[in-house]
């Protein structure tokens, strides 16, 4: 078996070593370089990387990979692509060959992300397809661009074992160009539900929220749209963006996906801000019991902190739950030891716990 890593590049010094000696095992390293003006390219050539130089006009991504793919040599039999932030667990080479059989075209690998490279601690992992045979493949869309298969018959394989690390350069400026990027990739194909959904994020996060609502809207009624974490994602994001509607979203959210913690969260926000103090302590119980992430791209960090377990806590308080309240307050401190106001409530919900419940609450309370 010969392998290929390879990727583009535009100003990346800063992952060059890490990058090219995550892929040392590989039979050929190829970068192609759109462009760079810091030393990507000294560096990637003093660590024996195979660099080609290319230029793409009008930009896109789809366009830019495909010509990076076509540098690789025709003697490889399997090709990783692997962009520069991104690193390979040691002895990847000894998985691969493991899990790629005679008849594999494609091999799906976990993606791990971190927040930086000293952090094992994962943010969030996902299954990504990111070896392919050399042949019969190609990049499609603009931007967020998907390897697609043009044989006959794709025969994709999962490998557990085969991991690749991403810490996002967070720093680079290229996210910028993204969603102009994605409205023409939605003008290209506009029942390509994935991208209809990413770009009714984008608008949204661009603050063009009438536009977001009509394509998020549009994406939940295409037929292709049926992975139900991402159509509760999309109905969270409605929701934020018609206050006067959210409590309607949000149960269609919770319908969708009530698998998933972030429902339930953003559920008890809602609630708390009605001061529904039943119906919070309902989301609060839901969301604490969901103790597992989905592995998705969508999970949400914020969601997995203190908040759930601060807002059961002020629940159970309203509804004279106390053991409760203190239980869940205990909770809350731990997940964030430093928060003032949660040790002054948890201190409040003890004292009340040992008061006779038929007196006087007085002024003080929880917030």
């Amino acid at each position: 078996m010969k392998v290929a890593v390879y990727t583009i590049a535009l100003n990346e010094a800063a992952h060059v070593e890490r990058w090219a000696n995550s892929a040392v095992g590989a039979d050929y390293r190829i970068v192609a370089d759109t462009g760079s003006t810091d030393d990507t390219v000294s560096r990637l050539i003093n660590a024996g990387v195979t660099v080609h130089r290319i230029a793409v006009r009008p930009w896109r991504f789809d366009d830019a990979r495909n010509a990076a793919m076509a540098l690789i040599p025709a003697d490889v039999d399997v090709c990783c692509t692997m962009d520069m932030d991104r690193f390979l667990e040691p002895g990847w080479r000894t998985k691969l060959e493991a899990a790629w059989k005679p008849e594999t075209t494609a091999l799906y690998c976990q993606t791990i992300y971190r927040s930086s490279v000293d952090d094992p601690k994962p943010l969030r992992q996902w299954l990504t397809k990111n070896f392919h045979h050399r042949w019969g493949y190609r990049f499609k869309r603009p931007v967020h661009e998907a390897l697609v298969f043009t044989g006959e018959r794709e025969v994709a394989a999962t490998s557990d074992d085969l991991v690749m690390f991403e810490v996002q350069d967070l720093a680079k400026p290229t996210r910028s160009s993204y969603l102009p990027l994605m409205e023409v990739a939605y003008k290209e194909d506009p029942d390509d539900a994935q991208m209809c959904f990413w770009l009714g994020r984008d608008l949204m996060w661009a603050n063009r929220h009438d536009q977001a609502v009509r394509l998020l809207e549009r994406y939940l009624g295409l037929p292709t749209s049926t992975w139900g974490e991402e159509r509760s994602e999309a109905m969270r994001y409605i929701a934020r963006m018609i206050p006067d509607q959210r409590l309607v979203w949000l149960d269609k959210a919770r319908m969708e996906a009530p698998h998933r913690r972030e429902i339930w969260a953003d559920l008890a926000e809602e609630l708390h801000g009605r001061a529904d103090w039943l119906n919070l302590f309902w989301a609060c119980t839901n969301g604490i019991e969901k103790t597992r992430r989905t592995g998705s791209y969508l999970d949400d960090p914020n969601c997995w902190g203190f908040r759930l377990f601060d807002l059961g806590a002020i629940a159970s308080w309203h509804l004279n739950a106390m053991d409760r309240a203190v239980e869940w307050g205990q909770m809350a401190l731990e997940l964030d030891p430093g928060n003032e106001r949660l040790r002054n409530n948890l201190d409040f919900f003890i004292r009340r716990r040992q008061e006779d419940r038929a007196a006087p609450l007085g002024e003080e309370g929880a917030r």
